[in-house]
């Protein structure tokens, strides 16, 4: 096998693994500093491979149970899921009083809102800084959440690094 395939390092790999060292930027820089000269897609199917051997073994998720309505605190009624996906991407300074307290109870009713909230605002700002460095590392911590539609587009960007790179940074 050649430095060019993340297989080449795959013992450093598992042992980094069950050390905790699960983000994929992180584990990239770490083989690349060892002689790894293939791409960070090549190791991020490797590690999707991994993260789904993982799920298979530990069962359903808590994020695919259904949850129960979170209550809006003015109304006492249900937040809708539209109203949420909305408040999902509205950034703090711009939500009335009324949302930010909705976005509050959001958060404390369903932990994967706040998860999603703040991806989506970290995807905004790097979207607006028009630098995606940052990418890498976002897509990692998307992958990790284990929110599929979340993971779903994190791993679309992987595999299309290059083009989402050139579309941020290029006018």
């Amino acid at each position: 096998m050649k430095p060019t395939s993340p297989w080449y390092f795959e013992e450093y790999l598992r042992q980094s693994w069950k050390d905790g060292i699960r983000i994929g930027s992180t584990l990239f820089r770490l083989i690349q500093e060892r002689g790894y000269e293939g791409s960070q897609s090549h190791l991020q199917r490797l590690l999707a491979v991994w993260r789904r051997t993982e799920k298979q073994t530990m069962g359903p998720a808590l994020e695919h149970q259904i949850p129960e309505p979170v209550q809006d605190p003015e109304t006492g009624h249900a937040i809708s899921p539209v109203i949420a996906a909305a408040l999902c991407i509205k950034p703090r300074g711009k939500l009335t009083p009324d949302q930010a307290q909705k976005v509050d109870a959001l958060k404390i009713g369903a932990p994967s809102f706040g998860t999603m909230r703040s991806l989506a605002m970290r995807f905004n700002g790097i979207l607006r800084g028009r630098q995606a460095d940052p990418l890498p590392a976002w897509i990692d911590d998307a992958i990790e959440t284990d929110l599929t539609p979340i993971v779903r587009f994190a791993r679309s960007l992987n595999r299309d690094f290059e083009t989402v790179k050139n579309a941020i940074e290029m006018p």
